[in-house]
């Protein structure tokens, strides 16, 4: 673990998408070129940027009906009707990106079944293209525990204020790359802002929320290049996505700011053995059914902690 740590260090340089790396150079300089000082260093960046990132949650989030039973094909008159506010949590930011998305994934372009059940029209449409219908996700890029007003009371201790301290320590990870103007951007409700979700077809959301896969810039704008830590896990999908909205001013496609910080840590967790670590962690967190003696257990607690 010791040689991720260091590993993750490294490939902060070669991969971060840095506005100011001023702040993690000192850091690196105020160690003194000390083995254990540098080890600590790639550590916090191990537990508070890859590990923010990514999940071992294999299940779904819970599924709502998301829509109003609103002409599919009228999107201006939906626009109208949905947007008295931002979106405020996940179910109202899925409905919103439903619609900016067309209803449909915008990579494997499978049509969501609950939009198209809450519509004749839709039906109809699928049926004339001959398209697929399934089961999609309204997938956060940044996670929605990092939202930054997590600030419990006096009165609350244990996991609330373990979650505030977690937060706070991944929004100082993106201050040390001068991104500290994303705090504000995602704060508390804002987490589920537009530029902050995609609409996903099922498997692709666990891909991506295990940083399987990522989204690339292209010199094209709002079009990516879908990548993955196997060329098998994509082969199955478009080489490159373009994003596309029926509003921009008030139907925001997703930033490249937060996709390309997304693709930094999955590039990240995967060339520096990170990912594949704690997918071993993962492992022995489902199997554990008891700490073992003798302390043997302590970074398998660590993990489930964190």
């Amino acid at each position: 673990k010791d040689l991720i740590h260091c590993r993750i260090l490294g490939y902060l340089f070669h991969y971060f998408p840095a506005r100011d790396i001023k702040p993690f150079v000192r850091e690196i300089v105020t160690t003194n070129g000390q083995p254990r000082e540098l080890l600590q260093l790639g550590e916090f960046y191990y537990d508070f940027f890859i590990r923010s990132f990514k999940s071992n949650d294999g299940q779904s989030p819970p599924s709502s009906s998301p829509l109003s039973p609103h002409p599919s094909d009228n999107v201006a008159k939906l626009i109208e009707c949905m947007l008295q506010e931002a979106p405020r949590d996940r179910r109202t930011a899925k409905k919103y990106a439903l619609v900016r998305d067309s209803f449909q994934c915008p990579v494997t372009k499978v049509y969501d079944w609950d939009a198209v059940m809450c519509s004749e029209e839709m039906e109809m449409k699928i049926t004339r293209e001959g398209a697929e219908g399934g089961f999609t996700q309204c997938v956060h890029i940044f996670p929605e525990f990092t939202k930054a007003n997590i600030t419990p009371d006096s009165t609350e201790v244990g996991f609330l204020s373990n979650r505030a301290t977690y937060a706070a320590s991944v929004w100082g990870v993106l201050d040390r790359f001068g991104y500290s103007v994303l705090r504000e951007e995602l704060n508390g409700p804002n987490i589920h802002r537009l530029e902050n979700v995609v609409t996903m077809e099922e498997s692709l959301r666990i891909h991506f929320d295990r940083l399987w896969i990522w989204f690339t810039a292209t010199e094209e704008p709002n079009t990516y290049q879908l990548e993955g830590i196997r060329d098998w896990l994509i082969s199955r999908y478009p080489k490159y996505v373009t994003f596309s909205t029926p509003d921009p001013k008030n139907l925001p496609l997703p930033s490249p700011t937060y996709l390309s910080i997304h693709a930094a840590c999955a590039k990240i967790a995967h060339v520096s053995g990170a990912g594949r670590y704690i997918e071993k962690i993962f492992r022995c967190m489902e199997d554990a059914r008891a700490l073992s003696e003798g302390g043997g257990s302590a970074e398998l607690l660590h993990e489930a902690i964190l």
